[in-house]
């Protein structure tokens, strides 16, 4: 049954989307890219399957994306020593560039989002949507 908020919850989710993915694509990022990138930062040279757990992404779709990512240039795979099955992953200066520009873009989309909004209204929302959040986790 759909309904006015699901409609609501979904436009607002679907513009901001496509405002984000119109920015990223001209740095070679794919929408996902940028989770993977912020994780890198903090992480450089970690396993695969450290992001797929902190990104919360199935190891099949993420090898798919890193290879992508690999393809463009935003990361580099390297066999662990002693292990030829395992690979440390690591952000390439593109990479490093690419993601400071999404975030560039974030900051000029959320800007847009909240453009005649109070700060009231900005926090109100914030709340109203971290409860969403918090009710779909605990359900």
């Amino acid at each position: 049954m759909y309904n006015d908020h699901m409609k609501a919850l979904f436009s607002a989710y679907w513009e901001f989307t496509k405002r984000l993915e119109k920015g990223m694509r001209d740095y070679g990022l794919n929408y996902g890219n940028p989770k993977i990138i912020l994780y890198l930062l903090g992480n450089e040279g970690c396993q695969q399957s450290d992001i797929a757990r902190n990104c919360y992404v199935k190891s099949a779709t993420l090898s798919i994306v890193l290879s992508n990512m690999e393809g463009n240039g935003l990361i580099e795979r390297k066999h662990l020593e002693g292990n030829k099955r395992s690979y440390a992953v690591f952000l390439t200066s593109k990479g490093r560039k690419a993601f400071k520009a999404a975030m560039n873009q974030l900051d000029a989309a959320t800007d847009i989002a909240f453009s005649d909004f109070s700060e009231e209204e900005i926090e109100q929302l914030r709340s109203y949507l971290d409860r969403v959040t918090d009710n779909l986790k605990d359900a």
